[in-house]
């Protein structure tokens, strides 16, 4: 009715007609600012019959897996845009929205029902058709501070920012000495099948991590978040597959940071910290064989010397390759895509609505980039022919460099056993010099051959004959390994739109040593017409093979009766 007659004011010819619609809506538009007034100053929606643009809809739970527990904010109010009438413009009309629905939530969801109130009280005023200039004074007046006081609650009240600040550190593992120190103190516990794996202890090695590392220094609100869990077990996985790392967020910083949120950073976490394990692991292995190089190691160089030459050139590529995708991950993508999103909520008038935005922005784009989500990375592997997608083929890579690392624990080993059998001899020829005799005898040397072999069968390895090209015939075969699926991913990486993920490709493969492989993608569509297309040439070669038995077999018959061979 408020925009019929507005429209009578504004373009009917007749002058009297224009003039009696002006007087008409002072009076029938009162209702209309009686509500916006209680919307703008208490953010109460007080219309009986339905007559306002902002409507109150029945509450039914979100499909949308990123708007879970955002309802609150998101779904208790909607601006229903055929609502709104002629006399305001439908950008007034979503500034008037976002200002009661603030408020409404400051009441609410904030807890802060008195200076709501005080607000309404000190700002109140009476709204009436006509006067345009006092009604968007008012309006802008009131959308600043209810933004301000907004965002004043969640960063000092709730600490938005500080949550936002301790899952950077701690999930995505920006608070390096407090990884390290954790990582170290759960290695032995985790090595473990993860069904004994007990709750008290990760959270007692937590608690450590946290007390011998800068993390200490952080508030207690933030710390007592932080927990250690396992998730769901399987069959035959260890502790290092199940660990994780969980921190606990409340109403109403979930509005910011959802289960959506919450479980986009535990996938995080989860890719970070398997990377991370594979470092240590690589990183153990490589400082025994350095300082066993100056001792163990060297005394049996003349046997295993160009096995652990091979060996320690492939770990040093494993290496390189761990640190720059960890390089990559920490700074090209989360600290880049952190300074995104500072700019981004350090905007004057920062609404509520662009914090929510600029978070699943950062999630999404640490996702995309980190080779965790990206859906147009799925390729058919040409050894497999399934599609793979990056974290697919890097959960590959990083197994096979775990195998390898078990491998060369099991050439240090057999080392270690040769260097040890060499030892007892010599100590044996010594001990016959002494006693005037030489050498040793027949019986010393099956004796030597008997224990190194069951020091090798302690190894499960098998005998000394076959113990050592076994080592070094699966060293060459992970490192083959290691080598193909990494041309692969490099391959992939060279044809990704997003020039940070080219340029990962790049530091990876500086000097030229890989040859990348590109492999093209396989449309869904395509690839089930191929199948289609499969299946029909099948159906048709066997047709044409029984058609061909037929005839053979009438042919023989034929040639059988005419007494032919």
């Amino acid at each position: 009715m408020i925009s019929l007659i507005h429209g009578f004011s504004t373009s009917h010819g007749d002058p009297f007609v224009c003039a009696f619609a002006e007087k008409l809506l002072a009076h029938i538009t009162r209702p209309f600012y009686e509500m916006l007034r209680h919307w703008i100053y208490d953010g109460e929606l007080s219309d009986p019959f339905q007559e306002f643009f902002v409507v109150e809809p029945e509450f039914r739970p979100s499909t949308d897996p990123r708007r879970i527990a955002t309802s609150v904010w998101e779904d208790k109010y909607k601006l229903d845009d055929n609502m709104v009438p002629s006399i305001i413009t439908q950008e007034f009309a979503k500034k008037v929205f976002l200002i009661g629905k603030s408020l409404n939530f400051i009441r609410y969801g904030c807890g802060d029902s008195g200076w709501v109130e005080a607000y309404s009280k000190e700002t109140s005023k009476e709204l009436r058709y006509g006067d345009t200039a006092s009604l968007e004074t008012s309006i802008d007046e009131a959308y600043k501070s209810t933004m301000a006081r907004l965002i004043h609650l969640m960063d000092e009240k709730f600490k938005l920012f500080d949550h936002l600040h301790a899952l950077k550190k701690y999930l995505l593992l920006g608070q390096g000495d407090f990884i390290a120190l954790l990582m170290e103190s759960l290695a032995s516990n985790l090595d473990r099948p993860a069904n004994s794996q007990y709750r008290h202890n990760l959270t007692a090695q937590l608690e450590h991590a946290i007390r011998a590392s800068n993390a200490q220094y952080d508030s207690p609100d933030v710390l007592r978040r932080l927990d250690a869990r396992m998730l769901e077990l399987s069959h035959g996985e260890i502790g290092w597959d199940c660990f994780t790392l969980e921190y606990k967020i409340d109403a109403p910083v979930d509005v910011v940071i959802t289960p959506w949120g919450s479980t986009q950073y535990l996938k995080v976490f989860n890719f970070l910290w398997r990377v991370k394990r594979v470092e240590f692991a690589l990183g153990s292995i490589w400082r025994r064989c350095m300082t066993g190089a100056r001792g163990v190691l060297g005394a049996v160089d003349d046997k295993v010397g160009a096995d652990w030459k091979r060996a320690r050139c492939a770990m040093a590529e494993m290496i390189h390759f761990v640190n720059q995708l960890q390089y990559y991950i920490l700074f090209e993508v989360i600290e880049a895509s952190w300074d995104q999103l500072q700019i981004e909520i350090s905007k004057p008038g920062c609404t509520l609505d662009d914090l929510i935005e600029a978070h699943t922005n950062y999630l999404n784009s640490i996702t995309h980039k980190g080779l965790l989500g990206s859906t147009s990375s799925l390729k058919k592997d040409p050894s497999t022919g399934k599609e793979e997608g990056f974290l697919t083929q890097l959960h590959s890579i990083l197994k096979i460099m775990l195998a390898y690392k078990d491998v060369v624990d099991g050439l240090y080993s057999f080392s270690v056993a040769e260097f040890t059998r060499r030892q007892e001899l010599s100590a044996k020829i010594e001990n016959r010099t002494a006693q005037g005799r030489w050498g040793v005898s027949e019986h010393d040397s099956i004796l030597s051959s008997r224990r190194s072999t069951a020091d090798n069968n302690n190894l499960d390895t098998g005998s000394d004959d076959h113990m050592l090209p076994s080592l070094c015939g699966r060293l060459t075969e992970l490192s083959a390994e290691f080598r193909s699926r990494l041309n692969i991913l490099l391959g992939d990486l060279a044809y990704q739109p997003d020039v940070d993920m080219r340029f990962l490709g790049v530091v990876m493969n500086f000097n030229d040593v890989y040859e990348p492989v590109r492999r093209r993608r396989v449309p869904a569509s395509s690839s089930r017409e191929k199948e289609k297309e499969k299946e029909r040439l099948r159906r048709k070669a066997a047709a044409a093979n029984a058609v061909a038995a037929g005839n053979g077999s009438r042919s023989a018959g034929a040639s059988t009766a005419g007494g032919e061979a």
